[in-house]
């Protein structure tokens, strides 16, 4: 993930849907004719500018958020406008108002709420940061363990309530279908750390 500031409209590509592979640009954009802000999506496999299109309509693109993988961008998009409509910029543009599309991604009336692009920018980069930090394997590591441990559990309590009362055959046939569960999560388990040790040493600071 990157981070670049703007002084005039660029871009990377069209809506992004369908093409997350290729990897995404999350851009912030301002129009003061329409009083509004905008954030998007963009593939960089496209070859239609999807900025240029909007500087085509008066939008001015200040800011961009490089990520390899375009459904964090995606998510990102979206904890950003969760965010600004959870603390009440909950107006947009019409569709009338932005023939290009992407109407419902806007921030209408920003001036009257002291809202500027360096704004959203800051909740971007919030955004960006914990979305790519909770896609890295030691978070999906230590989350899978954490279920992992919850379901083991459950199985020991099932099989401790078995025992208590007095239903024996039911708890020994209960630990004989975990033992291959467990056997294939203790495999698991080992070659998910090695994997999770392997991307650490890899990461350069």
């Amino acid at each position: 993930m990157s981070t670049r500031t703007l002084d005039t409209g660029a871009g990377h590509g069209r809506n992004f849907h369908g093409l997350t592979w290729a990897g995404a640009v999350l851009y912030i954009a301002e129009s003061d004719e329409l009083n509004a802000l905008k954030i998007g999506v963009t593939s960089r496999a496209s070859r239609t500018n999807r900025t240029q299109l909007h500087a085509r309509h008066g939008w001015r693109t200040t800011a961009e958020i490089t990520f390899e993988d375009g459904r964090h961008a995606f998510i990102a998009e979206q904890a950003v406008l969760a965010f600004l409509r959870s603390c009440g910029a909950r107006r947009t543009l019409s569709q009338n108002q932005l023939p290009q599309g992407g109407y419902i991604e806007t921030v209408a009336f920003a001036h009257e709420a002291r809202l500027t692009a360096a704004h959203l920018l800051v909740v971007a980069q919030a955004a960006a940061g914990i979305v790519e930090a909770t896609a890295g394997p030691a978070y999906i590591l230590s989350v899978t363990l954490a279920q992992i441990y919850q379901a083991l559990r459950e199985g020991v309590e099932e099989y401790q309530a078995l025992k208590h009362a007095g239903r024996q055959r039911e708890a020994d046939e209960l630990a004989a279908q975990m033992r291959p569960y467990l056997d294939r999560i203790s495999e698991w388990i080992d070659s998910a750390r090695e994997r999770a040790a392997a991307a650490g040493g890899g990461q350069s600071e």
